[in-house]
């Protein structure tokens, strides 16, 4: 299943990919080597055969098992528009980085284990919106929350595990590093969702930007992205606010405005203090002045980066991809060695990635004996 140690496997374009995906430039790459920037270029194009000294060379480098770099790469891959949260501020280097990441997650990982376990349907609520005329004539991302929550009989009240509710309707979510100025992204492909997000974000933040994503998948095409990527934004922001903080439950819990009860309602209904804060301003549960002093509080208070409970509310993992790898590792169908191989992946890759302890994929666990305690004979 997995690549030769002959430098003949060694796929050009995969050096490219690891690359990427280390988030190093051509240059930078070059001159830790000691070789031009031309002729690493033509190592990627195939154009120059790398000698077998210069693989394992970038092969440390980038981490990656000898099976990486003979798995070909899939050019043509069916995928959607990709939705890049807060799109404006992230560079072309760190979205090619994050999205070549997600690529080894779709192209490597679901495909390894799509012809051995049977991942969950993707929910029937998807077509039903996206064939409905009257979804696209009420553009009212208010509307479309409500509508989702009903029609997943979530009620009105806090989503105790947003992630957990949406791998259960067949969305992949990804919680993997990424640099600061990337949230999250999303996109269709071979008619499966996925979604990407940060985990280096608070919990808060984090499902924020998850509800923001489900918004795109559920109600932003193509040509959203490319004529009016302000309004698609816009609505996945307010989509994101409505559904994790309904209108009539927050009318509800709303009675003082103080400070306090607003970090009281982050702990229920974990969203940010100054997102409920917004989201109260949209519903008219607070006037300009009260809104006004409010942010003067958290101004002064230093809670614009780092609020309270930040450090106290748990961050949501998905089990999806960890639980499948798990079956087969822990039930000993084969080893860890034997799935990176199949994979194609590095294990530090598939742990930081799959929501898997640090040291998971290490060697030693392959080592392991079995052992129990002797029972001691009664007298």
């Amino acid at each position: 299943m997995g690549a030769s140690n002959n430098i003949e496997y060694c796929i050009p374009q995969r050096l490219r990919d690891a690359r990427i995906a280390d988030g190093k430039t051509i240059k930078e790459v070059a001159e830790a080597l000691g070789i031009s920037a031309q002729v690493l270029s033509m190592f990627e194009l195939g154009r120059c055969k790398v000698s077998v000294e210069m693989f394992f060379r970038l092969k440390n480098m980038y981490s990656m098992p000898n099976s990486f770099y003979g798995t070909h790469y899939m050019d043509n891959v069916a995928r959607s528009t990709v939705f890049f949260r807060k799109f404006s501020a992230a560079t072309k280097r760190k979205r090619e980085q994050a999205l070549k990441r997600a690529d080894f997650i779709s192209c490597n990982i679901i495909k390894f284990f799509g012809g051995k376990i049977k991942f969950p349907e993707v929910d029937g609520l998807f077509d039903e919106i996206k064939t409905s005329v009257n979804i696209e004539k009420k553009r009212d991302p208010e509307l479309w929350a409500k509508l989702i929550r009903r029609k997943w009989n979530m009620g009105m009240g806090p989503i105790s595990n947003l992630i957990r509710d949406l791998e259960r309707r067949g969305i992949i979510v990804v919680v993997m590093p990424m640099d600061n100025d990337v949230d999250g992204f999303s996109y269709w492909q071979d008619g499966r969702p996925f979604i990407f997000v940060n985990k280096n974000n608070t919990a808060v933040r984090l499902r924020m930007s998850i509800a923001h994503e489900l918004c795109h998948l559920f109600f932003h095409e193509e040509e959203d992205i490319e004529r009016e990527l302000k309004r698609v934004e816009d609505e996945a922001k307010a989509f994101a606010g409505a559904f994790l903080l309904p209108e009539a439950a927050l009318h509800n819990e709303l009675y003082m405005g103080s400070l306090e009860q607003f970090r009281y309602l982050k702990s229920k209904w974990r969203v940010s203090i100054n997102g409920i804060i917004m989201r109260a301003k949209q519903l008219f549960l607070i006037d300009d002045n009260r809104y006004t002093y409010l942010q003067t509080q958290i101004s002064r208070k230093k809670w614009r980066k780092r609020e309270p409970e930040d450090d106290v509310i748990e961050q949501e993992q998905p089990v999806l991809l960890s639980q499948a790898i798990r079956l087969f590792i822990d039930d000993e169908i084969m080893t860890r060695d034997e799935m990176i191989d199949g994979i194609g992946l590095s294990g530090c890759f598939i742990e930081s990635h799959c929501s898997l302890p640090n040291g998971y994929f290490d060697r030693v666990h392959n080592n392991l004996v079995h052992m129990d305690f002797k029972r001691r004979k009664k007298t």
